[in-house]
């Protein structure tokens, strides 16, 4: 839809946000991140389709205790290789993308590595098994149960560390072809086992089938695949070195430890505590929970192969792959929970007696794994080593200690009841903290929590990182302010004036952080203002550290303007000197253009596309039309462009004790090509807000039904100044707001998610000025009483 279409010069397109076609949620597997995330899900069905059908046949030819006994020396082998690898998997999903012609090497290093510890760790629990594993050791021996786990222990490590590895060169449509010969291996081979009664036949067939399939995978990728991948991706290449790799690896491996003892381990815990026969069980009952766990891992994987190389659009893959799971996942959950004893009838009455009720907890905890993996997933990408620990260790330490209490009380239900305990809390974790929007009081306390988390991950090292002269001198001090996304700490040197020291957590606050750093540069660059540049920071030193960006910046000198306000004498000499301070750098900046299509996108079209994304829907062609109308208002106009701050208020001006302003900060929303007469209109609105208590939606809506609102001349005098055309005072208000609300909202998704601020600041003023200032060409808003009342009663209520 173009907004204006109505009029003879149609403004430029809003994206329609109207019904989607009834196909159009198809297309969306279509992109390179889902399809590759749907083809390890696809790769992750059919190898737990074909392993039920193994499990099955195991079931029907061997009784439980037998089943029970090899389902431990199978997990905890692939605990064990799970361990062994050091967890890189995720550090070659992580690097093999942007390894280049290093891409063979790095890889052939990590197999090797792999090899040695996985045959290491293998043989030391073998050595042990008298201790930690005697059920194990009595029903196998200490000679085969020492060749079995030197021998399976590296091939199974290697066989989990290459599917990533296929996943980082973005051939991971063959890891469904990988699975399926794998899983058809391990029934026929097991037939084989079955017929010629092998000794241990289970556990032969699962690792001979394992041995084959890496075999041939890893000729394929050193002979062909990992040569043509660095060649091809030659110029996406970065520098890895073993520190790089071993940082990453430090805190992920650690928590992949507590994970792997809890997925893989508990069968250890199981078989000792309730016996073999109810370890069968658990391992039928596991087989099928894990299949729904893989579905999340699948698409976790391809999130991080994707985003290695761009993380800016991170956020929205995160919150994209949860939707996808969960489409996948939820309707798995409702048939296992309503058909459980139906599906664990195919192994027999006694996994129906004993694994009814596990199945159905362990089925439901797949829901909130899918919040946990996530959030792991998105951590591996942006290098937060404490969410990388954190969230695997807690939850398999909730589910080991409660499986170890409840086993005797509850059987494996209880282990059962202890996944879906450790996944919820962990999930309410997780969702309150990433929360857009949390109560007052709640809020305070997590962003209190997630700014001293971020200062603790940036430390000092952001001081050295910046590249200050002599770093050595400087000191971190107190911390100033702080929230969910940003921290802001005092930087002091031995001696000489102090600095500020910014840091930011999220891709959002970054943006606007390197904003910031790319305009006062250029501001301090520009000849024209030499003489206004003393009024604004100086950066001194930017990095990134902790996968944070960090600023350092001069410390200007005075008080928040804020603090003048309240001060009536001070309030009109802080407003006076703050217009004529702004006004300086537009006098000296400012050109007049006649306004055409790209001056009305930056300042009509574009702010309202953020508005319209947080309105609903009811509301957004409401939105357009008032777009439509601020567009017919401009279009065509001669209006200044230059210099603007973007966010100009009360609490972004520095004053003297008089009042009179001595520095402007914050300059993240600065536009070289905007219209500077709003930086005068927003802080004449922001000066009410703040002085008065009046939030913005009411005052504005109030401001049209008056002739001349508060300022009004100093708005105008300011126009004049400029030279163009002058604005209205309806369409100046409608502006500064829509500049300020798509600012706010731009730089915390708390704002539009916050439904008391969204209802007064937002809907009330579409539903006020909307449809009637669309079609009113006078710039006044007809029939106001009429169509103020309910918008008014919204504003206030």
């Amino acid at each position: 839809m173009q907004v204006g279409e109505t009029t003879p010069v149609p403004g430029p397109p809003i994206a329609d946000s109207g019904p989607r076609s009834r196909f159009s949620w198809l297309r969306g597997w279509r992109t390179p991140v889902h399809r590759d995330g749907l083809a390890l899900v696809l790769s992750s069905a059919l190898s737990s389709g074909i392993g039920l059908i193994y499990w099955v046949v195991v079931a029907r030819l061997f009784p439980p205790d037998v089943v029970g006994v090899n389902q431990v020396a199978l997990s905890t082998m692939m605990m064990l290789g799970g361990v062994a690898h050091l967890n890189l998997t995720y550090a070659l999903l992580r690097f093999v993308p942007v390894a280049g012609a290093a891409t063979r090497r790095l890889v052939i290093a990590g197999y090797l590595v792999t090899v040695v510890v996985a045959s290491l760790v293998g043989g030391v629990f073998a050595l042990g098994a008298r201790i930690w594993a005697p059920q194990l050791l009595a029903a196998v021996g200490q000679l085969g149960l020492l060749a079995f786990f030197m021998l399976a222990t590296p091939v199974w490590a290697i066989f989990t560390v290459q599917d990533y590895v296929l996943t980082g060169i973005r051939k991971a449509r063959l890891v469904p072809l990988e699975n399926l010969v794998f899983a058809v291996l391990k029934v026929g081979l097991l037939a084989v086992a079955a017929w010629f009664t092998v000794q241990g036949g289970i556990a032969v067939s699962w690792v001979a089938a394992t041995a084959i399939v890496v075999l041939g995978v890893t000729v394929w990728l050193l002979a062909r695949a990992l040569p043509a991948h660095g060649r091809t991706n030659a110029d996406k290449a970065v520098p890895i070195t073993l520190g790089s790799i071993a940082t990453y690896l430090r805190a992920d491996y650690a928590g992949a430890v507590f994970w792997q003892a809890a997925i893989m381990g508990l069968p250890v815990l199981v078989l000792a505590r309730l016996g073999a026969e109810a370890a069968a069980t658990y391992g039928i009952v596991w087989q099928i929970g894990m299949a729904l766990y893989l579905v999340a891992s699948g698409m976790g994987q391809s999130m991080v192969a994707h985003s290695a190389a761009d993380p800016g659009g991170l956020e929205a893959a995160r919150k994209a792959m949860i939707t996808k799971a969960l489409t996948l996942i939820v309707p798995v959950v409702a048939v296992l929970v309503l058909a459980s004893p139906l599906v664990l009838s195919i192994f027999g009455s006694h996994y129906v007696e004993s694994g009814t009720g596990a199945l159905v907890l362990i089925a439901l905890s797949a829901v909130p794994n899918v919040i946990t993996a996530a959030t792991v997933s998105s951590a591996r990408v942006r290098q937060r080593m404490g969410v990388l620990f954190g969230v695997p260790a807690t939850i398999s330490m909730i589910v080991i200690v409660l499986s170890w209490v409840l086993m005797p009380y509850l059987g494996i239900t209880g282990v059962a009841l202890a996944w879906l305990l450790g996944q919820s809390v962990m999930s309410a974790v997780i969702l309150t903290v990433t929360a857009p929007w949390l109560p007052p009081l709640l809020a305070t306390r997590v962003d209190a929590l997630r700014s001293a988390a971020l200062l603790r991950r940036v430390g000092p090292d952001a001081v050295l990182t910046a590249g200050v002269e002599h770093p050595d001198r400087w000191v971190v001090r107190e911390r100033l302010s702080g929230g969910s996304e940003s921290v802001v700490v005092s930087v002091r040197p031995e001696d000489g004036p102090g600095a500020l020291l910014k840091a930011c957590d999220t891709v959002r606050s970054t943006t606007g952080l390197r904003r910031q750093t790319e305009v006062l540069s250029a501001l301090h660059g520009d000849a024209r203002i030499a003489h206004w540049t003393v009024l604004i920071p100086t950066i001194l030193g930017a990095g990134d550290v902790g996968g944070s960006y960090c600023v350092m910046e001069s410390r200007m000198p005075g008080e928040a303007g804020t603090l003048a306000l309240h001060d009536p004498a001070r309030r009109r000499l802080l407003t006076a000197s703050a217009i004529s301070t702004i006004s300086e750098l537009h006098r000296c900046t400012s050109t007049t253009v006649v306004a055409g299509d790209d001056e009305l996108r930056r300042w009509v079209h574009d702010p309202m596309a953020v508005v319209i994304d947080a309105v609903p829907r009811n509301l957004r062609s409401q939105a357009r039309r008032l777009a439509d109308g601020l567009d017919r208002r401009m279009r065509g106009r001669r209006l200044p462009v230059g210099w603007m701050h973007g966010d100009y208020g009360p609490v972004n001006v520095l004053t003297r004790p008089d009042g009179r302003v001595c520095a402007v900060v914050d300059w993240c929303e600065a536009d070289e090509r905007g219209f500077p007469v709003l930086d005068v209109m927003i802080f004449l609105q922001l000066s009410h807000v703040i002085a008065d208590g009046e939030e913005l939606g009411p005052m504005v809506l109030r401001w049209l039904q008056e002739p001349l609102p508060p300022g009004a001349h100093l708005l105008a005098r300011a126009q004049r100044t400029l030279g163009g055309e002058p604005l209205d005072p309806a369409t100046m208000a409608l502006l500064g707001w829509l500049q300020h609300v798509s600012t706010t909202i731009a730089k915390s998704r708390e704002y539009a998610a916050n439904p008391v601020w969204n209802r007064r600041n937002l809907r009330a003023v579409l539903r006020g000025a909307a449809t009637t200032y669309a079609v009113d060409g006078r710039g006044r808003v007809p029939n106001q009483q009429a169509t103020r009342s309910g918008a008014a009663a919204e504003a206030t209520g």
